[in-house]
């Protein structure tokens, strides 16, 4: 049907290009010469063409250049009337609920088109509004020569002064042996594509980057700012790095953001050191069991992770923000959690499956801190600085208010995750993604436990004390925690995300990222996903040893980068790498060169020949879950 249909637009093109020229000319119509030209448009080939031509007028002029000029208009007009129908009927379909043979067709028509008519276009800013048309964001004053037809345009991002050469291929999705990918590609301002070089499904050319000829950009590759490329064999910086003197997060890093990342890093690990536990979240409870996706989710296109009817293992740990001996004290309350692949473990049975996802979530639906800058600025300075600071920004204040909790059960509580993710989906779209736990019963609100505000701010968290007529145990919500696991029903949370369309813009999209902000819910609801039912307690020595890591990513469910420190993704993108340093040093594991070196430079003295080096050859930690 779909070879039919692509055969009858250009046809009907071919036909209005005729009825066109008719009218025009004042011509009486043909039926033999409409069937002529109705033929030599579905096939389009050139000597039918040229028979079409010699149909439609009476006599063929005998000046080879007025029979030129008459072709090449005759050509031309067609060519925009197919143009124009393929752009219409591509918007139509993909304006409707998708499927796979409305992929499959848009995909064709867009290839059709570009093989009969728009690669004459090539290298003209015509050809950039054709692609604007289709659906691509295509820059000012670019040059974009004689490229490979792009099966999903609404997946290529072009910036200013972009140069695509002769013969170069942007793929934003191929078929192979498990099925169909896709992903965005984005070339950004001022960068150079050589000639017949490739740019495979999610790769990002920074700006002012050059692309030699003959070369490729692998899935899912970050050529970064003002780099030069050659050949397919030289190294692309790829996400998720082996190497032990290379992580991305801090090639990625301006000056600034580095010395940050380093001070916070390296101030942490000193009060990791001699503590030997962790700095936030100290003590906690833990608990295994299942997620299981809900067999229909509406709401949100399919995605591979959270396919409907998947069963994953999870893992979740509850705790204290900074009150780790006294759960009666007014704390941020925590939920870290572990979502495992459905696969099982390959080197042992008792071991367990690969990491999926480490989600770190909290009470109230915001963060104090916009950038990783502002994070620094909160920890230094004291409670009279702060709130001053949240004098002028009142959202502030409430995400601190909010945040804060009385707790009776840990399973009572609403959790956030505050930071945005990259989601991808199986058709190609990408959002923007937050997540939740909510507690199985509908009764119980979010503003459950919620603390009353006394002050422009609450003291230090850990300075509250208990009420002195509160004669719980200190870890009463631990205790209540394990004995509900314990009980026949265990506990049960339902998970949920929430999406977001990414802005076409750079300050909509800080905008989007900004997490002392919660999205309007009424705007972006949450959506149930599945429901999460854990039954077996892990020890408290197992529940110390969990470490979680959130910059665990994989091509569904991305990172999002930064950087400068005054950017919203910072917080998330930076947290990332002080959490891994800090675990690593708290643990006495080797360190990795890069993270060495970035300690080491920062302004606090940190003594860490307690970790040994990483060897050159080693890894870094593994990031890259399996799917």
């Amino acid at each position: 049907m779909g070879i039919y249909l692509v055969g009858f637009l250009s046809s009907l093109a071919a036909a209005i290009t005729y009825f066109m020229y008719t009218w025009f000319f004042q011509k009486p119509a043909s039926i033999q010469t409409f069937s002529f030209v109705c033929i030599c448009g579905a096939f389009h080939w050139i000597p039918f063409t040229i028979i079409a031509y010699a149909a439609m007028f009476s006599e063929v002029p005998s000046n080879p250049f007025a029979f030129s000029i008459s072709f090449a208009c005759a050509y031309l007009l067609h060519g925009l009337i197919l143009t124009s129908l393929t752009c219409s009927l591509t918007y139509l379909l993909k304006s409707q609920k998708q499927t796979h043979f409305k992929t499959w067709l848009r995909n064709q028509l867009t290839l059709s088109c570009h093989l009969r008519f728009a690669k004459l276009l090539s290298g003209t800013e015509a050809f950039c509004v054709y692609l604007r048309l289709l659906g691509a964001q295509i820059g000012k004053h670019c040059s974009i020569r004689a490229i490979n037809p792009v099966s999903n345009p609404e997946l290529m991002s072009i910036g200013d002064g972009v140069h695509l050469g002769d013969f170069s291929r942007i793929i934003t999705g191929f078929n192979y042996s498990n099925g169909y990918t896709c992903g965005k590609i984005e070339v950004q301002d001022n960068s150079v594509v050589g000639s017949q070089s490739l740019i495979l499904p999610g790769s990002l050319v920074e700006k002012n980057v050059i692309l030699g000829a003959l070369s490729v950009a692998p899935m899912n590759s970050i050529l970064h700012e003002g780099s030069v490329y050659i050949g397919s064999q030289t190294r692309v910086t790829m996400r998720n790095s082996g190497s032990a003197s290379f992580d991305e997060r801090i090639e990625e890093m301006d000056m600034d953001y580095k010395k940050i990342v380093g001070n916070l890093a390296a101030n942490l690990a000193v009060t990791t050191m001699n503590a030997k536990a962790r700095y936030f979240h100290r003590i906690g409870v833990s608990g295994k069991g299942h997620l299981k996706i809900y067999n229909k989710l509406e709401g949100i296109p399919m995605h591979k992770i959270f396919h409907p009817g998947k069963s994953y293992p999870i893992i979740v740990r509850h705790s204290n923000s900074l009150s780790a001996d006294d759960d009666a004290r007014i704390d941020a309350r925590g939920a870290s959690l572990r979502i495992l692949s459905d696969e099982p473990a390959t080197d042992s049975s008792d071991s367990l499956p690969p990491t999926l996802i480490d989600l770190t979530l909290k009470t109230g639906n915001a963060f104090y801190a916009r950038t990783l800058a502002d994070f620094a600025s909160w920890l230094v300075c004291g409670l009279a600085a702060r709130e001053e600071l949240v004098k002028g920004a009142p959202h502030v204040r409430d995400a601190v208010w909010n945040s804060l909790k009385h707790a009776d059960s840990y399973a009572e509580l609403h959790y956030f995750s505050n930071y945005c993710r990259l989601m991808r989906f199986e058709d190609g779209q990408q959002m923007y993604v937050k997540f939740k736990l909510r507690p199985y019963d509908t009764n119980i609100h979010e503003d459950k436990g919620k603390v009353i505000p006394t002050g422009i701010l609450p003291p230090e968290t850990g300075a509250i004390p208990r009420d002195e007529n509160d004669s719980r145990p200190l870890l009463f919500l631990a205790n209540d925690f394990q004995n509900r696991v314990s009980s026949s029903n265990g506990v049960c949370y339902v998970f949920q995300i929430q999406v977001r369309p990414i802005p076409d813009n750079e300050q909509g999209r800080e905008i989007a990222l900004d997490c002392t902000k919660p999205w309007d819910e009424n705007q972006f609801p949450f959506i149930d996903v599945g429901e999460i039912n854990i039954n077996e307690n892990l020890s408290m020595e197992e529940s110390q040893k969990l470490e979680f890591n959130p910059y665990l990513k994989s091509n569904e469910l991305d990172t999002i980068s930064a950087t400068s420190s005054t950017q919203s993704a910072s917080i998330d993108h930076g947290r990332s790498l002080i959490y891994e340093i800090c675990q690593h040093v708290r643990n006495r594991q080797p360190i990795p060169e890069a993270w060495r070196n970035l300690v080491q430079q920062s302004n606090v003295k940190v003594d860490l020949s307690c970790c040994p080096m990483a060897s050159p050859s080693a890894p870094l930690p593994e990031k890259e879950p399996l799917l």
